[in-house]
């Protein structure tokens, strides 16, 4: 990631022996307390992106589902049928 002007703070409150175990942890990386825990809360937070916002298929899946958002919609009676009728915030 770029080098950034940092201007914001976060604060936390954690347990005397949490902030023991992670200024263990930075230690042992060669780094403060906050580039570890910027770090770390960095890849939680684009693993928790990334698992709601990005998927993988294998490639005999990809083209299956390729195949599926080029055909043409099929015909659903049901869904006609629902949209035909007014909304329940119209009735």
């Amino acid at each position: 990631m770029p080098s950034q002007t940092k201007v914001e703070r976060v604060a936390l409150r954690l347990a005397a022996a949490d902030k023991v175990h992670l200024s263990r942890a930075a230690k042992l990386q060669g780094r403060t307390l906050s580039e570890f825990m910027l770090a770390a809360s960095r890849e939680a937070a684009d693993l928790a992106l990334n698992e709601q916002t990005r998927f993988v298929l294998s490639p005999e899946a990809l083209r299956k589902f390729a195949a599926a958002l080029d055909a043409p919609p099929r015909d659903v009676p049901a869904l006609r049928k629902l949209f035909a009728s007014p909304s329940v915030l119209e009735r």
